[in-house]
């Protein structure tokens, strides 16, 4: 029940201010849209829950006001449009059930005939949200949910089991770099990752010469949008890479895991995420990380789960048999390049820690990639290491190696793997280098990393 309607209305119309205004002020604020935006665009005639799931500051409220502003320029009524976050505390005042209440007096109060949108930002803050959900999505058939959060842990799981068959799940992440390209200003074309093999090399070196002061910002600052609202201001980098440690991880870790899975010294679980942006693009075994942390094991996996659950951190595991996977240790990376440069204070890519930076930015890149395509994405070690293996509807053996010069034993480990594998094809990334080798009928591709970057 609310507790002073007219209080709890006149901060609803604050929030949902198109009502009155006919537009959305931060849909123009942020004209680039993302891929994302067409897929939900097409969602919204489907009476199925759409769900957004992604990082904390990865863009998901800026697509759903996209999205508003989209379906009101399209002759959908403003009043039929509901937004609201629910790690906003100004209406949770007014009620106790505030899901239930906020649903209620908009369809009861609020909406016109004809069908309703409602958005509910960090939904999985709210404890059962999954319950009022059903609840209404069974009652009402002219209702369609747009739904998001930063917890796939809870969002998936409980939407699984409580919402089956009711849902479609949309993944956003940090820019890719054909994306933070576009939001520079650059005009730029996907590379199609068939055709990487097919470009003449003055094409290669002006796409690389056009991209080459981008690609070391990215390097730099990662992919979080909100980088370009700031971007231009005093004190840029530093300003960002405080912001990067405050709202992410520190909010992720405090506010959504320790509250979700109940979690009592989260100072530990802050303890686990560091070593792991530490150590990134390492292999690391269960036991070298609790040298540190003084876990027991069970709890250190759970840890680690939540922290993937959250998209801080994403695991690769051993090319090899599912026995052997669960033995062996694992690759870490830090979902976001300029997130692990905050974490480590390296606000600037220097020489000496240009390799780990370089690794960890391809292996995101094939990590989403692959995620998006269904595919799997291991590392090899028999004795020396392939950073990363890609197995689609082949399996491709990636080495990153930002050098100008790529020597003889910079190749060693993914010729090794072609010939144990009989695999007709590597890539071996670069700084410059673009060509082929023979390796008796296989073929070692060196592709720029912009290049390179541009087809994921």
């Amino acid at each position: 029940m609310i507790r002073d309607s007219l209080g709890f209305r006149a901060e609803l119309e604050k929030i949902n201010e198109w009502w009155f205004t006919n537009s959305v002020k931060e849909a123009r604020l942020y004209p680039l849209k993302r891929e994302q935006f067409e897929i939900l665009k097409k969602e919204l005639e489907n009476p199925r829950i759409s769900i957004l799931i992604g990082p904390r500051r990865v863009g998901k409220s800026v697509l759903i006001k996209q999205t508003i502003e989209h379906l009101i320029k399209n002759g959908h009524n403003p009043r039929n449009v509901l937004y609201y976050s629910l790690d906003d505390p100004s209406l949770s005042v007014y009620s106790d059930n505030l899901l239930k209440d906020i649903v209620d007096y908009f369809l009861e109060n609020i909406a016109l005939s004809g069908k309703k949108y409602i958005f509910l930002d960090e939904v999985h803050l709210f404890d059962k949200w999954y319950k009022w959900i059903k609840a209404f999505y069974d009652r009402e058939k002219d209702l369609k949910f747009i739904l998001s959060g930063s917890s796939s842990t809870s969002l998936q799981k409980e939407a699984n089991v409580f919402l089956r068959g009711r849902t479609f799940e949309i993944e956003m992440f940090p820019l890719n770099f054909f994306e933070f390209a576009k939001f520079s200003g650059i005009k730029v074309e996907r590379i199609d990752y068939q055709e990487l093999l097919k470009l003449n090399e003055f094409e290669v070196r002006r796409i690389q010469h056009n991209l080459k002061n981008t690609f070391k910002e990215y390097l730099s600052v990662g992919g979080f949008p909100e980088w370009f609202k700031i971007k231009n201001q005093s004190d840029a980098k530093l300003r960002w890479f405080t912001m990067l440690i405050e709202d992410i991880p520190k909010k992720a870790i405090y506010e959504d895991i320790a509250s979700l899975f109940g979690i009592r010294n989260v100072k530990i679980l802050e303890q686990v995420f560091a070593f792991i942006a530490v150590h990134q693009s390492k292999l690391l075994s269960y036991e070298t990380i609790n040298d540190v942390v003084k876990l027991d094991r069970s709890t250190l996996i759970n840890y680690i789960e939540f922290l993937k659950s959250s998209y801080l951190i994403a695991e690769i595991l051993k090319f090899a048999g599912i026995k052997e996977q669960i033995k062996a240790k694992k690759k870490f990376l830090v979902i976001d390049q300029g997130l692990r440069n905050a974490i480590l204070k390296d606000y600037e890519v220097k020489e000496d820690n240009l390799g780990f930076i370089f690794e960890n930015l391809i292996g995101i890149a094939l990590f989403l990639f692959c995620k998006k395509n269904d595919a799997k994405l291991n590392y090899w070690k028999p004795n020396d290491e392939v950073d990363f293996i890609i197995s689609d509807k082949e399996i491709i053996p990636v080495e990153a190696k930002y050098k100008n010069r790529i020597r003889e034993n910079d190749k060693d480990n993914l010729k090794n793997f072609m010939r144990k594998f009989k695999k007709d094809k590597a890539f071996l990334i670069t700084k410059n280098l673009y060509g082929q080798e023979r390796v008796g009928k296989s073929s070692l591709y060196f592709i720029p990393a912009e290049i390179f970057l541009l087809s994921l």
